[in-house]
């Protein structure tokens, strides 16, 4: 997989530097955000950072609001993973008013699940919970599964956390039927495995 990471890394090296010869700013500007995200996904954080914010200028200088809403949650959700979360607050509430702003009801719903995480390790549960539950309605009313029974894994760990245990089983159960219906095996485990720590509470 590390190697197939790479591959794509030169070609997107050379597709970028084709489309900036020819003058094709949209095209090298996507080139740069791929890279950025597939150096977020290396853990290579601080290049995915520089690229990103590259992109997220470029995209705004052509006027294409939806590569620069995509660049600014890539850059909020690279700040969360250094734990940098005031930092991700901020361009996470950003890229969701844009998203909103061009009626990207999918896009505006992720960055509103990442905050709500984020409110979830900072033991700001009453934020996150609101947050996740408004996230959990925007996935489920443009039928992301995936996205909502994430939600409901989060707001089960909150209930946890909170000492709430059976709104905590009733919702990591719930959870663990939607991973199940959609195939993903380690949601389910996961749910399963909290589950387990909640018998007997």
């Amino acid at each position: 997989m590390l190697s197939q990471y790479e591959d794509a890394k030169v070609m997107l090296e050379q597709a970028k530097e084709q489309f900036e010869g020819i003058g094709n700013r949209l095209g090298a500007a996507q080139c740069l955000q791929r890279l950025g995200d597939i150096c977020g996904m290396l853990s290579q954080y601080e290049d995915a950072k520089v690229m990103l914010e590259q992109a997220k200028e470029q995209f705004e200088g052509i006027g294409d609001r939806l590569g620069a809403a995509q660049c600014l949650q890539s850059l909020g959700d690279i700040c969360r993973m250094l734990s940098q979360y005031e930092d991700a607050k901020v361009m996470l509430e950003q890229a969701k008013e844009q998203f909103e702003g061009i009626g990207d009801r999918l896009g505006a719903a992720r960055c509103l699940q990442i905050l709500g995480d984020i409110c979830r390790m900072l033991s700001q549960y009453e934020d996150a919970k609101v947050m996740l539950e408004q996230a959990k309605e925007q996935f489920e009313g443009v039928g992301d599964r995936l996205g909502a029974a994430q939600c409901l894994q989060s707001l089960g760990d909150i209930c946890g956390a909170l000492s709430q245990y059976e709104d905590a089983k009733v919702m990591l159960e719930q959870a663990k039927e939607q991973f199940e219906g959609i195939g993903d095996r380690l949601g389910a485990a996961q749910c399963l495995q909290r589950l387990g720590i909640y018998v007997g509470c």
